[in-house]
């Protein structure tokens, strides 16, 4: 298996997590190259001041080439690669950050750089209203063919990708920690799922732990892997914020789902259009701030419309008027009763066959909550 001495010493250079990104930076500006940093002599890296001492030892450690190149090749052997900037498949979204990764682990597959792309963020203790528009604007961006990064975590980021692998689309999960480990461990699942259908990526070395730091770190590749960045939920101070400034920094669109001036996941999207993000009410909301970059999306725009139309057609009036009294918070079988002024047993038969169709679901004993994004007019 090919792997270039840049690319070996950078692979080797990965594992120095003593030595910061801004290190890395400084030192390659003062050296010119990776190269060259290493050739350093003792004395003369110790009188760097403006390097840490955790950092200077790590470098002076050297490295061990002919080791590194059999790690590598053993790596490469069980489905992990290793890209770096000057690498023709490294993405092109991130090189246009001013703090681009130097390199990245993945399994599966990277992000295409000729389809769009957006990021889906929000609370881990998301609500079920979250939970389910996260998975259902995911799905809907997967069928038009955008690709959904996010950072399998739990909550809105998991539902996100499932979303996305409902709607036989591509998702990608970056992570703060190796691509060999799964966190959390719940999701070990969707981690084999999203590297099947998509892929996982990190810049964090094999074995690296999830350690906190790490998160807001790996949140600015979400930012940078993406063209626009949906917020579901998120409380007024909130890790997702990291990313939305991330994506402001870099010039993406911000877009947030709003919610009840109440609700206190609500505070974080709310602010966000308070301060200039889109307000997000369907999948179209979105798709036409891409129609401009990724022309094929108009069509898509079209075949979304007329599936729309033949959704309508296929649902009766009774049960339209059930479905525009549900949301994504539960509603009891007693309170729909006196929202739509039907009899019980219209009801029940309205509501199984809503559940046959898969457009409601039953979450407690006689609560339901919409199972699809209904728009009425």
């Amino acid at each position: 298996m090919e792997c270039s001495k840049q690319k070996l010493l950078w692979y080797a250079w990965s594992k120095k997590e003593d030595v910061g990104y801004k290190e890395t930076t400084n030192l390659l500006t003062y050296y010119g190259s990776i190269e060259a940093v290493l050739a350093v002599k003792a004395e003369e890296m110790q009188s760097l001041e403006w390097l840490s001492d955790s950092a200077k030892v790590a470098i002076l450690e050297g490295i061990d080439l002919e080791k590194e190149y059999n790690l590598y090749e053993k790596m490469m052997k069980k489905g992990i690669n290793f890209v770096i900037q000057e690498d023709i498949n490294y993405p092109k979204r991130l090189l246009s950050m001013y703090d681009p990764p130097w390199f990245l682990y993945y399994v599966g597959e990277l992000p295409e750089d000729d389809l769009p792309s957006v990021a889906i963020i929000g609370a881990r203790a998301c609500s079920t209203y979250g939970s389910e528009a996260a998975r259902k604007f995911a799905k809907e961006l997967a069928m038009n063919k955008i690709q959904i990064i996010s950072g399998l975590a739990k909550g809105v980021d998991g539902y996100a990708h499932r979303g996305a692998l409902e709607g036989k689309g591509k998702t990608f999960g970056v992570i703060g920690s190796g691509v060999n480990i799964c966190y959390p461990r719940e999701n070990y699942q969707l981690f084999h799922d999203v590297e099947c259908e998509g892929g996982i990526l990190s810049e964090y070395p094999l074995g690296s732990p999830a350690l906190a730091f790490h998160f807001p770190v790996r949140n600015r590749i979400i930012a940078g892997l993406s063209d626009g960045i949906l917020v579901v939920e998120a409380k007024e101070k909130s890790g997702t914020l990291i990313t939305v400034d991330c994506g402001l920094e870099q010039g993406k669109d911000i877009y947030a789902l709003p919610g009840k001036i109440t609700d206190e996941l609500s505070i974080g999207c709310n602010r966000l259009i308070q301060n200039g993000a889109k307000l997000i009410q369907s999948t179209n909301d979105i798709v036409e701030e891409l129609v401009e970059r990724y022309p094929f999306l108009k069509q898509n725009k079209k075949k979304s419309k007329q599936v729309s139309m033949l959704f309508e057609n296929q649902v009766t009036a009774e049960e339209k008027l059930v479905l525009m009294k549900l949301g994504y918070e539960p509603i009891h079988f007693e309170q729909l009763l006196i929202n739509t002024g039907l009899n019980t047993v219209k009801l029940m038969e309205i509501i199984f066959m809503l559940q046959m169709k898969g457009l409601i679901k039953e979450i407690a004993t006689q609560y339901y909550i919409l199972q699809t994004l209904f728009v009425h007019s």
